[in-house]
């Protein structure tokens, strides 16, 4: 079984990717105010950020009569039932990535200080890096499972359309299951749902070993929409920016 826990990532967010995410036209160059905004929120992050990802595999996967139970443990995605139904996917990755509270602690800093602009860059910064992590566990997740003639299919996560974000307590618990001493006090979830600190992320990668339904049906491999830049591993061109080892484990 794959287990990944890395503490010091090296977090290289694509441009294009953070000006995205700050609502610039993706052919846009910043330049001015603009541009000093940006560059202090990545060297601040650079110096003082905390960012990691953890991920383990599990094999315990159950679809029945719409339902999809993971680990013992029943979710109510009705879209994550049906891409696992459809890939054939009997195992899975879960997957936990934060840029760290240390981000959020300067952000409210800088918001308490009456520095907007200052706060808005470094909360959208925060945003590009776990969207980044995401992008660099998943990678390291395809690589392994490449190997193993296995292929990942799309993160998917509670508070994405189709799942409901009150599934991220249960999902924390279950990803935490076996690390709780590793993990503790790097992520809490609210009774809502809410994740704190808020620049984290939640996420199942479903892994199936048809890889001639995942070829046939392109959108069941997260090449797509992967943003990981030199990937050696796509199967699929890559068409869209999104919102994916340095340590590995490997659990008998």
């Amino acid at each position: 079984m794959l287990e990944l826990f890395e503490t010091n990532p090296n977090v290289v967010v694509p441009e294009a990717e953070y000006q995205r995410l700050l609502g610039y036209p993706r052919k846009f160059v910043m330049t001015g105010r603009a541009r000093e905004l940006a560059d202090a929120a990545r060297n601040w992050f650079s110096e003082n950020g905390r960012p990691w990802f953890y991920a383990r595999e599990v094999g315990e996967i159950q679809l029945a009569n719409g339902g999809l139970s993971i680990g013992g443990v029943e979710f109510s995605s009705q879209r994550l039932h049906d891409l696992f139904a459809e890939s054939g996917a009997r195992s899975a990755m879960l997957a936990a990535v934060s840029a760290g509270g240390e981000c959020e602690g300067k952000a409210r800093e800088l918001w308490q200080a009456e520095k907007p602009d200052e706060y808005f860059f470094l909360e959208t910064f925060g945003s590009a890096v776990a969207e980044h992590l995401i992008a660099l566990a998943s990678g390291s997740i395809c690589a392994w499972a490449d190997r193993l003639g296995t292929a990942a299919l799309p993160h998917h996560g509670p508070g994405y359309s189709g799942w409901h974000v009150s599934d991220q307590n249960k999902l924390w618990n279950l990803i935490r299951a076996n690390r709780a001493t590793d993990l503790d006090g790097r992520l809490g979830v609210l009774e809502s749902g809410m994740l704190r600190p808020k620049k984290s992320l939640l996420a199942v990668i479903g892994l199936t070993r048809d890889l001639e339904n995942a070829r046939r049906f392109v959108r069941l491999t997260a090449c797509e929409t992967c943003s990981l830049a030199g990937c050696k591993y796509r199967r699929a061109p890559q068409a869209n920016w999104v919102n994916h080892f340095e340590t590995v484990h490997r659990k008998d």
